[in-house]
């Protein structure tokens, strides 16, 4: 019999009981106790009780207090991807940046409806989980260059407004439940706790937790939210050259016709819609 070091980082390796047992089980035990259930049951009563995992329930509650304490570390050691950055008032991306610490460590579940057409016309829309979205390296384009947070057919529920199209598909941390009583909705896997999105149901039930938040959005570019400190306070080095000012005339008419009809042209492009719904853990968060 192998001795018990109830090594950690052993220990999350480990899928189940039978297996931790076996790991002190020998070739000379297998030679006299023949069967593996007799072999388990000995070195649970003799071998590992000098360990602090001596039964089953020892096993999976050490376990389970492992794994929590690597969770727990990997989220501190997380880098909030809006940290250090500023955006304007009322925004869609300060709104982002509101949520982003308390989604990421489970404290806050929050699911994002967004209605967005591109420059060609092409108009999508989908119900997306923030949480399972920030796992992905597109959102540190998002919250620090200001590019759209766009639907996907991998969202909890996307839809194709050129070709009517729909689709649907679990996230990593809710279940799509679509039904003829609540409409559509999404379970957390994690609480059970359902997010109807439909605005007759949340109105009829006025006293759910969840919350449902219309944004205004006033423009279409996400870069024009973020706000860049001190970008025009240093100009002692302006250089002041002569021009031809008839040339330069000239020249900014022409810009200015060109850009009227480049904004005339996707004068209605970017986001069309966005709805964010979202609702406190209850159950208990580690700092």
């Amino acid at each position: 019999m192998k001795e018990n070091n109830d090594n950690p980082d052993d220990l999350t390796k480990i899928n189940n009981y039978d297996e931790y047992l076996d790991r002190f089980v020998t070739s000379e035990d297998k030679l006299y106790l023949e069967e593996d259930e007799l072999a388990r049951n000995v070195i649970e009563l003799y071998s590992i009780n000098k360990g602090e995992i001596r039964n089953e329930s020892d096993f999976v509650r050490k376990k389970k207090e492992i794994e929590d304490m690597n969770k727990v570390v990997e989220d501190k050691n997380q880098t909030l991807l809006s940290l250090n950055m500023n955006y304007r008032k009322n925004s869609f991306l300060e709104e982002l940046k509101k949520r982003e610490d308390e989604v990421k460590k489970g404290r806050k579940f929050t699911i994002i409806y967004i209605r967005y057409k591109d420059k060609k016309g092409k108009e999508t829309s989908a119900y997306i989980d923030f949480r399972d979205r920030l796992k992905t390296d597109e959102m540190k384009t998002v919250f620090q260059e200001g590019y759209p947070l766009l639907p996907k057919p991998s969202d909890l529920s996307y839809y194709n407004w050129s070709l009517q199209k729909v689709t649907s598909k679990d996230s990593s941390f809710f279940s799509v439940d679509a039904g003829p009583k609540e409409r559509l909705s999404f379970k957390n896997n994690e609480d059970r706790k359902k997010i109807n999105v439909d605005l007759e149901y949340l109105e009829a039930h006025p006293g759910l937790d969840v919350k449902r938040i219309p944004l205004n959005i006033k423009n279409c570019d996400g870069s024009k939210d973020i706000l860049l400190g001190g970008q025009d306070n240093n100009k002692e080095n302006v250089i002041i050259t002569p021009v031809d000012v008839n040339k330069e005339n000239e020249i900014l008419k022409k810009n200015n016709i060109n850009k009227e009809e480049e904004e005339k042209e996707i004068e209605d492009w970017g986001y069309q819609q966005i709805v964010i719904f979202d609702y406190e853990a209850k159950r208990k968060n580690y700092d």
